[in-house]
């Protein structure tokens, strides 16, 4: 009985999985198949530089992210977290999929270098420009916790609790 329930299980699982691969084929097909779209009505991100301390210190480690984040702000940056190639190819087109790829790659490297450019902050004692940063940060809905634990702890090291609960329902 074990054996003949463990067989059923078997074949309804590769049934299962047989339909998955052919769903994402037939997606994948489809995706292949989308005309470019235009990319210039698009609402990218733009770094708001004035409102950052840039130049606050001549450390070289800080500089280097303050350069990276005015480089930044000259490219093309969505979030596009949490999609997948297709689901690129099917929103944009296949020929758009490369210039995607690498503004979804840029948004990535924004949210890495705002967390690093708020813990330099925090090092020198700038704690309200560091909030600047990282609730900024959060506005773009970065996928980076480190984002979100560091400005609870801003806001703890403020007293601006009552800001505590509309973070976490950001998370």
């Amino acid at each position: 009985i074990f054996v003949i329930a463990l067989a059923f299980r078997y074949r309804h699982i590769r049934k299962k999985q047989e339909g998955y691969y052919e769903n994402f084929w037939e997606r994948e097909s489809r995706a292949d198949a989308t005309p470019a779209r235009s990319l210039n009505n698009l609402s990218y991100i733009t770094i708001p530089l004035d409102k950052f301390p840039l130049h606050f210190s001549d450390d070289s480690e800080i500089t280097v992210i303050e350069d990276e984040l005015i480089a930044l702000s000259h490219e093309k940056i969505l979030n596009l977290t949490g999609k997948s190639n297709t689901d690129l190819k099917e929103e944009y087109g296949v020929p758009n999929l490369e210039t995607m790829s690498e503004i979804g790659e840029n948004y990535e490297r924004l949210s890495v270098l705002l967390v690093d450019y708020a813990k330099a902050l925090l090092e020198y004692g700038r704690t309200e420009d560091a909030v600047t940063v990282l609730e900024w940060g959060v506005s773009t809905g970065t996928d980076v916790s480190t984002n979100y634990t560091l400005l609870a702890d801003c806001y703890a090291k403020l007293s601006q609790h009552q800001k505590l609960p509309i973070l976490r329902e950001q998370v």
